[in-house]
């Protein structure tokens, strides 16, 4: 008798009998029995893994999903043709998609599968390459659970960002470009090119606990505009952004955190503290970035046009948040004002201090250390963290 004319709980008892492989196999059959798998997810793993690789050898250059269960699955987009035995057809998200699958057993009991999709397979410079890595995306998480879903970028293929499943909760997402030389992969982070559209993508309709972006625009006066959906969302809540040329600093990204790793100038400095004080920002709640050499003169540049005041976030609460969201061994020559906005009077307590690396780099503490601006909106979650108390889905 087929699964799907059996009784519901007879077709339940079924299901949570069955073991990884059992289930993975039987999604493949048909999109009616995917959803019948659907009714009792399984638990397979800490991670669902995303990661776009670029290496020497042609024959592994491709996208990368795996299972994180032992690495019993692991599913690989080629960007090249490969001469792939064993070719079949399986149903994945409801449509017909060839594969190659390999099986080698490690033991008596582990099996690990290697998943080729050779589905476009050979489309390099188009988008088609990639359309196989949303059906797969939706067709996993359909029927299995994971604590966490990430997606590594080492570099940036043509369509990548568009299969990626908006549906999705991301732990992380980071994107970069490495480059290959003679002497190994360069170790200096490099900019990926990005259109506008797949900044909008990634800023405004995915779901990401961290976002990592290295990447730019190739209009040199290109600069994004927030997204009507994303305002008053918090689809992001970290957002890293190690190249910023495109960034808009008198109205940011939506994000409840965000961090610019290098020298941001006074000029959009005093940009992004006035609009929050006219009103914008809004969804923006925990700030820092480096500000390089610092004096009386750029000081005063930062807050031209903003009325300062005494702060009132006490130095112990102010160590307590800071220590915990931040990595540091210590601060000091810190200094700290309230700025205040307009319309609601919500507060936020602006810190400049210079920031000391964690103890492990105390062998060379000096070149490590920066002048660092810190701005803490008094938002419930904050102030709850600073005085000490749990806070619930903090980052």
């Amino acid at each position: 008798m087929k699964l799907h004319r059996m009784p519901f709980v007879v077709q339940k008892m079924l299901i949570d009998e069955m073991l990884l492989d059992d289930r993975m196999f039987l999604s493949f059959t048909s999109k009616r029995t995917c959803r019948l798998l659907g009714m009792s997810k399984l638990y397979a793993g800490r991670a669902l893994s995303i990661k776009a690789t670029l290496n020497t050898d042609l024959n592994s250059d491709g996208v990368e999903v795996r299972i994180e269960n032992e690495d019993k699955w692991t599913f690989f987009i080629p960007y090249d043709k490969s001469d792939l035995e064993n070719v079949v057809c399986w149903k994945i998200d409801g449509s017909d998609v060839r594969v190659s699958h390999e099986v080698k057993e490690i033991g008596t009991e582990i099996k690990k599968h290697t998943v080729s999709i050779v589905e476009g397979a050979g489309l390099k410079q188009t988008r088609k390459l990639l359309e196989p890595l949303g059906k797969l995306l939706r067709h996993l998480t359909s029927f299995l659970n994971f604590d966490s879903l990430h997606c590594i970028c080492h570099t940036l293929p043509n369509g990548l960002i568009s299969q990626l499943e908006c549906s999705l909760n991301y732990t992380k997402i980071w994107i970069r470009r490495e480059f290959w030389t003679l002497h190994g992969w360069d170790s200096e982070d490099r900019a990926a090119v990005v259109t506008p559209k797949e900044l909008e993508v990634l800023l405004s309709k995915i779901k990401s606990r961290e976002l990592k972006l290295n990447v730019k625009v190739a209009s040199a006066v290109y600069k994004y505009r927030k997204h009507p959906e994303s305002i008053g969302g918090g689809k992001i809540q970290k957002l890293i952004l190690q190249s910023h040329t495109w960034v808009d600093f008198s109205d940011l990204p939506a994000a409840r955190a965000i961090s610019f790793p290098l020298k941001v100038q006074s000029r959009e400095i005093n940009t992004l503290l006035k609009s929050w004080v006219a009103g914008k920002n809004r969804e923006m709640e925990i700030l820092d970035f480096e500000i390089g050499e610092f004096t009386d003169r750029t000081r005063n540049f930062f807050f031209t046009g903003i009325t300062q005041h005494e702060t009132q976030l006490t130095v112990s609460d102010r160590e307590r948040f800071l220590t915990y969201a931040f990595s540091f061994d210590l601060l000091s020559d810190v200094i700290a004002v309230d700025i205040i906005r307009e319309g609601d009077g919500m507060r936020a307590t602006v810190i400049e201090a210079m920031l000391w690396p964690p103890l492990e780099n105390n062998w060379n503490r000096v070149p490590y250390s920066k002048r660092t601006m810190f701005v803490i909106v008094w938002s419930e979650k904050n102030l709850k963290k600073a005085r000490g108390e749990y806070v619930d889905n903090w980052f």
